[in-house]
């Protein structure tokens, strides 16, 4: 039985939320594809595959701790489902949508959003 968009939502939610990346990624395509403007200087470049979106995410996250993760999802229709994702470092926050599609039973595409607040 291939699962519906709200178990694979709920699953892929959890896992992340409980830091279990390697459950998170069992529910991916291996040829996924992530598309994050601000990761790419404002272009909507699409990184495909797992190893690529890892290696992506090394860089990206390199040089940072993060203090604490809020998660709220996932939030779901039809093929579709949302988290948000709030990163407390350095104490500030970066909040992050993704919006993910499932296609039999796996994530094969993520697109990302982040909203950091100006410092006041």
């Amino acid at each position: 039985r291939v699962p519906t968009t709200a178990e694979v939502a709920q699953l892929y939610t959890n896992a992340l939320a409980t830091g279990r990346l390697d459950e998170a990624l069992a529910l991916t395509a291996p040829d996924m594809v992530r598309v994050a403007p601000l990761e790419t200087n404002g272009e909507e470049i699409e990184v495909k595959g797992i190893d690529a979106i890892l290696e992506n995410a090394r860089r990206q996250t390199a040089d940072i701790e993060y203090d604490a993760v809020d998660v709220l999802g996932p939030l779901v229709t039809d093929n579709h489902f949302a988290i948000r994702f709030t990163f407390h470092h350095g104490g500030t926050h970066t909040t992050k949508l993704s919006l993910c599609t499932v296609d039999t039973g796996r994530i094969t595409r993520e697109e990302v959003f982040y909203y950091t607040p100006a410092h006041t």
